[in-house]
């Protein structure tokens, strides 16, 4: 059967796809969602590289619209996956579709007007919240903070004991603690609260993150902004240097309080933050492409001024062209698990742009969804 991945804290769950169609759906339908959850779990394995097209389009049904009905009110996160596939993999398909994904993802945008960005260090976080300051989120970000919540979405870097994180008991008690806008610079939470948050994640590459990553924690440690145990930082260290992206991902999805911040990530959790990346509402590598970038901050509701990465952090700036080739290779082999991760999301955006761009440059926000439908 199809399936996708769920989660209580510390365990992996795998449920059938049609278990949320049931009530909805015929026999039909149901053979059709199982050929998409084959598809889909094919297409976000660590062999989907850029320039494969060794594997079967995905099935182009006349169910697809009420698959993403049944989807918007029981998972939302499966219609972002199912329009970047079909638009990378079945091009012919998601036009065919186009107009419902895109009434789809308007209708969502109008409902859901939170936002929870997954902060990866050292990727443009800081730019990303100074836009967010100024835009109509403004107002309930607090002032001392880097845009994230002092206890549940505390930095790790700032921690000084890596299992002391506080839980939420659901999606509403999260929802009502923190402001509109937040940024978790932690690991990511499970399940995911997309009837409450719109979801975003900022990338950059890997290799040039772990190093700009490493770095900051060295500078913060010279400059006695820390005062913790060799022990406690060099874990620190270690999490910034390896496959940080990765674990961000899924460190709620195995191991336990105790140990998961110091859980080693492995070829599963990059197929799992695959899936996840699949499922999320923007993804953005900010100053790669300016126009998308823009149209991005269009939809997110805060207006369409890109700003540089700042530059203290040295986002944006690729370390290769400042280190010699033996250590950027080192690096390389540190963080294989987030290279793999981060070709397939530039996947994702690329098919993301598309639609955006598309979306913008045919008129299909100033239609009714009764008009976008084709």
């Amino acid at each position: 059967a199809a399936t996708h991945i769920t989660a209580t804290r510390g365990t992996i769950m795998r449920r059938p796809l049609i278990a949320l169609l049931a009530l909805y759906i015929s026999n039909t339908t149901i053979q059709f969602n199982a050929a998409i959850g084959s598809f889909i779990r094919g297409h976000n394995s660590l062999a989907a590289h850029e320039g494969e097209n060794t594997r079967e389009p995905p099935p182009c049904d006349n169910n697809i619209p009420d698959l993403l009905d049944s989807f918007a009110n029981e998972d939302p996160g499966e219609i972002n996956r199912l329009r970047r596939i079909l638009a990378i993999e079945n091009p012919t398909c998601f036009d065919k579709y186009f107009g419902n994904f895109a009434h789809h993802f308007l209708k969502r945008l109008k409902k859901v007007k939170k936002h929870l960005n997954l902060h990866i260090p050292k990727s443009g976080g800081s730019s990303f919240c100074s836009i967010g300051r100024h835009s109509k989120y403004g107002p309930g970000i607090s002032s001392d903070t880097n845009c994230w919540e002092r206890s549940h979405f505390y930095p790790m870097w700032c921690l000084f004991h890596f299992g002391t994180r506080p839980k939420w008991e659901s999606c509403k008690d999260m929802d009502a603690s923190v402001p509109d806008f937040i940024m978790n610079e932690n690991y990511l939470d499970y399940p995911l609260c997309m009837q409450q948050r719109l979801y975003s994640i900022l990338i950059r590459d890997p290799v040039d993150r772990a190093i700009s990553h490493e770095l900051h924690l060295e500078a913060l440690k010279d400059n006695g902004h820390h005062n913790m145990h060799k022990k406690i930082f060099d874990a620190r260290l270690a999490m910034a240097r390896m496959n940080y992206m990765t674990w961000a991902l899924t460190a709620d999805l195995v191991g336990d309080d105790k140990d998961r911040a110091l859980e080693v990530p492995t070829k599963m959790h990059a197929q799992m933050a695959m899936d996840t990346l699949s499922r999320f509402d923007f993804l953005l590598e900010l100053s790669v492409n300016l126009r998308c970038d823009a149209e991005i901050l269009h939809f997110m509701g805060m207006g369409d001024q890109v700003k540089e990465p700042h530059k203290n952090t040295d986002a944006g700036v690729a370390e290769s062209e400042k280190h010699p080739p033996e250590k950027m290779s080192i690096y390389m082999d540190w963080n294989d698990l987030d290279l793999e991760v981060y070709h397939y999301a530039r996947r994702l955006m690329k098919a993301d742009c598309d639609f955006y761009h598309k979306l913008l440059k045919s008129g299909w926000t100033n239609k009714r969804p009764s008009e976008i439908i084709m």
